[in-house]
């Protein structure tokens, strides 16, 4: 049997019976909200992962789970022991826990039918938990379909069966999606970020693991992200952890980012073209985006900063960026991407404020103008000739 090989890269799927309410899979996210279950995050697709369920038991969630295996037994086992993993920030509960346990399976590879067998402590699941338990385990096996297309529960001697006395045989797709319909889905990427060193006079590469909800598009995240701050020791912000991100859309291979005047302010000190280059660098690494236009607000800033006017595009620069000395030489400025296991998980929050509100329908966050004048940086500006682009689908990181 060919060898399998399973990274996973998250994304959020809800069964049967359970609510529509939005979840962070994020740890510092977690922490910061409070635990709000109807709070907005950024947070990954991928084909395969492990299912949890959120810790109110109303919803699944598909996380990252890296699996190497050689045979479909393999395969099987190290699933079943994923779901019995409680995540080390506690944002979520494993399915698999307590008394509840698996005390054994079987594998026909004829009819790719996985057998799991549980203990008495099963049946005495709510009604509520037990649907959602047992759509993860399923979702979880089926999802590697060419092993294993169907499973069937036994608790305690007794097989599950359908109303007609049946064994039942369960697929992934049997767990319809809520009433409404709606379904999140995230995802997760290797990105490299730009912040500033430690010296505060360039640019320094970081990089890290993005986990986003996909209705948050990754140039949305990446900004986002900067806001957010480094999580390398010894690296600095590049943007004021005050700055809201009102729209961040691609057209034409040019980046659209709309911020609050906030982002016009220079961050302990540094020089402006760090939180311009930062941005840009950033951006630009995106396949299709080769510049970056800046709006205030939703208008273009005719104004400058230090000498800087940011009504136009702006392209890499990459001669801001730090190189480290290696072998006497320097190093390449562009990161390769991490090998797995080593990357950075990088957790990040989306600007969750009064004036804020995310559509539904769109892969954006929009925001309500700030009405107010900054007294100290008086801004002069005009509505662009042409409105800002529409993301009308595009979303370079879908």
């Amino acid at each position: 049997m060919r060898k399998n090989k399973f990274f996973a890269v998250l994304f959020l799927s809800l069964c049967l019976m359970l609510s529509t309410a939005g979840c962070s899979s994020v740890r510092n996210i977690w922490n910061k909200l409070g635990h709000k279950e109807n709070a907005e995050v950024t947070t990954t697709e991928a084909s395969h992962g492990i299912y949890q369920m959120n810790l109110g038991e109303t919803r699944l969630i598909k996380t990252a789970y890296g699996i190497t295996t050689d045979s479909t037994e393999e395969l099987i086992k190290a699933c079943i022991e994923g779901m019995k993993q409680t995540p080390s920030d506690n944002a979520y509960k494993c399915l698999i826990y307590g008394d509840v346990q698996v005390t054994d399976y079987t594998y026909d590879s004829n009819s790719r039918l996985v057998t799991l067998y549980f203990d008495s402590a099963y049946s005495k699941l709510t009604a509520s938990r037990e649907i959602l338990t047992r759509a993860g385990i399923v979702k979880t096996l089926t999802q590697f379909s060419d092993e294993i297309q169907y499973v069937s529960f036994v608790i305690g001697n007794q097989p599950m069966t359908t109303a007609d006395g049946s064994v039942m045989m369960m697929r992934g797709k049997d767990f319809v999606d809520n009433i409404s319909g709606n379904m999140e889905y995230v995802r997760e990427d290797y990105v490299t970020m730009y912040f500033v060193s430690e010296d505060g006079t360039k640019l320094q590469a970081e990089d890290v693991v993005l986990k986003y909800l996909s209705k948050i598009n990754l140039e949305t995240a990446l900004v986002n992200s900067l806001v957010s701050g480094p999580i390398t020791k010894g690296l600095k912000p590049s943007l004021s952890p005050d700055t809201v991100v009102n729209k961040v859309n691609i057209r034409e291979g040019i980046c659209y980012v709309d911020v609050d005047k906030t982002f016009l302010e220079r961050v302990n000190g540094q020089r402006f073209e760090l939180n311009i280059y930062s941005v840009v660098n950033t951006l630009t690494q995106m396949t299709g985006v080769s510049r970056v236009q800046f709006l205030i607000d939703g208008v273009i800033f005719n104004g400058s900063v230090e000498g800087i006017h940011i009504d136009g595009m702006f392209e890499k620069n990459m001669s801001l960026v730090y190189r480290p000395e290696k072998e006497g030489q320097n190093a390449d400025p562009t990161p390769k991407p991490p090998e797995d296991g080593d990357a950075l998980k990088r957790d990040i929050e989306q600007q969750l404020k009064d004036n804020t509100v995310t559509s539904e329908n769109t892969n954006s966050v929009e925001t309500v103008a700030d009405e107010a004048e900054s007294s100290e940086m008086p801004v002069e500006a005009e509505a662009p000739t042409e409105p800002i682009p529409e993301a009308n689908g595009e979303n370079t990181g879908e």
